[in-house]
């Protein structure tokens, strides 16, 4: 979680937890694209949708934070 460590006009500080929490959607991102290259590459085998769901599994769990925080920010910079 974000926690408020400056005043809602200290734009250096937001844009950095933007920033960071650009990277973190990135993250979630590459992660889906990873999992859905396992469709792509490896249909025959026999795990293939297993190995998918758990990789799109990560995926969205990234992403729900990200957002998460995204709002926690989004809170903290109206305030």
């Amino acid at each position: 979680m974000v926690k408020r460590t400056a005043a809602p006009t200290d734009i250096k500080v937001w844009d950095a937890q933007i920033a960071a929490n650009t990277e973190q959607f990135r993250q979630a991102d590459l992660l889906d694209d990873a999992a859905y290259k396992i469709i792509e590459d490896d249909q025959s085998c026999p795990d293939t949708w297993d190995r998918f769901a758990e990789a799109k599994a990560r995926a969205d769990i990234q992403r729900t934070k990200a957002y998460c925080e995204w709002m926690q920010i989004k809170r903290e910079m109206n305030k």
